[in-house]
């Protein structure tokens, strides 16, 4: 077994938990740090334009939209990441088994899509 004393055992202990302290708090600045970032608004006016072309109310133009959109045509492209991701942002659990409040029928066989891809189901199938 462990031949610490237990002062040894007990100061171990106390800077274990001084570090611990440490990383939640540079984890937690991090996240502060990405939300800040991206409820800043969209710089390059392109891509702005091209978020509100889409339809994207101009007070919901952000660095996030623009990450979602992005997404969005990465899954639409064919990148089964991408699609996954937005599955899971969406509150999917794996496979698509669980279903959220108000979630169609439509949606979740998308989400089914997306998580399981397969040759004769096309993207196109459950557009509303």
């Amino acid at each position: 077994m462990d031949q610490r004393s237990e002062d040894e055992a007990r100061e171990l202990g106390r800077q274990g938990g001084i570090a611990s302290g440490a990383a939640r708090r540079r984890k937690r600045a991090l996240k502060e740090a990405a939300d800040l970032y991206l409820s800043l608004p969209v710089s390059d006016r392109r891509k702005w334009n091209a978020l509100a072309k889409r339809g994207v109310d101009p007070e919901d133009i952000d660095n996030q939209m623009a990450m979602i959109a992005g997404l969005t045509d990465a899954a639409a492209e064919g990148d089964a990441r991408a699609g996954r991701l937005i599955v899971d942002i969406l509150g999917e659990e794996a496979g698509g088994a669980k279903e959220t409040q108000g979630q169609s029928t439509d949606m979740q066989a998308l989400a089914d899509l997306l998580a399981h891809p397969a040759p004769d189901r096309k993207l196109e199938d459950f557009e509303t």
